[in-house]
């Protein structure tokens, strides 16, 4: 009897040791999936830009997925359907792979469709940062001075994950920090919450719009206006283009002629980016 008192009694020393000794990050997780889940959508933020730093801070927005972490995670690296997945995205391709990193190039259209603004990035293969599991992008080349974005996705359970984008753009004309950051936090949440929509079966929300509008007496079906984007805090003034795309072409007005995206034996004939962007590629700050 003795003995099986002292055998328990180790047990539960043990079990208590391991509730003690147990991640905070497990508790943290919780509450913000809570938190997430309360919201009911994405939860916008910023961070200061460092490695190098920025006066322009980073933008990010975080949001709760009713879907498996796998199943996130296969859209946020489909990088060759951005351009159906995200809305701000009128071009997105795959340009090569290697060693589990993907050479991206993303094209968005800004004054109306009248610019582009693109850049080709590495985008990293999803490495482990405790909790996280984090996806990287780093600028190569384009018509800004910089651009860095990372996705972080953490799964709650096997049906809930949380899905973070934090993004941050430098464009070569000067604009207020103020501005741009506003517009990076708009794209990340525009970013995350479309992944959530498709990771959950949901038509996209511009659709949904669409069809409130033609289900309202006597409303009918109207186009739905575009968010802003990061690429409109890289805009020239109205008439003023902000930067040749790598096919060489623009848009008209309506927008109807995007630029196509470059195919991999073009790719040595973009334009490159200066020493100076070029160094400019460390990831951003963790909080």
């Amino acid at each position: 009897m003795k003995k099986w008192w002292s055998v328990s009694l180790i047990a539960f020393s043990l079990a208590v040791l391991a509730l003690s000794l147990s991640p905070r990050s497990a508790h943290a997780a919780d509450a913000e999936s809570e938190k997430l889940a309360s919201l009911g959508r994405a939860l916008r933020y910023t961070l200061k830009t460092t490695g190098p730093a920025s006066p322009i801070d980073t933008g990010g927005a975080a949001i709760l997925v009713k879907a498996p972490l796998p199943a996130v995670r296969k859209l946020v690296t489909s990088y060759g359907s951005y351009k159906t997945l995200i809305s701000p995205f009128d071009q997105s391709r795959v340009l090569a792979k290697r060693k589990g990193s993907s050479e991206v190039y993303l094209q968005v259209p800004i004054l109306n469709g009248a610019a582009h603004i693109w850049t080709v990035a590495d985008m990293s293969p999803p490495t482990k940062d405790g909790a996280d599991e984090v996806i990287s992008g780093r600028f190569k080349r384009g018509n800004v001075a910089d651009f860095r974005a990372r996705w972080r996705l953490r799964a709650v359970d096997d049906q809930h994950t949380i899905l973070k984008l934090e993004i941050f753009v430098a464009p070569k004309l000067p604009f207020p920090p103020s501005a741009v950051t506003t517009q990076l936090v708009r794209a990340a949440d525009k970013a995350v919450t479309a992944v959530r929509d498709r990771a959950e079966g949901k038509p996209p929300s511009s659709v949904r719009a669409t069809t409130a509008s033609a289900a309202a007496p006597g409303g009918s079906p109207q186009p739905t206006a575009s968010a802003p984007t990061p690429a409109a805090s890289s805009s020239a003034p109205a008439g003023q283009t902000a930067g040749q795309n790598p096919a060489g072409q623009t848009a008209g007005q309506n927008g109807d002629a995007a630029a196509p995206a470059p195919s991999p034996a073009s790719v040595s004939t973009l334009p490159p980016a200066d020493d100076a962007s070029v160094h400019r590629s460390k990831d951003v700050a963790r909080r």
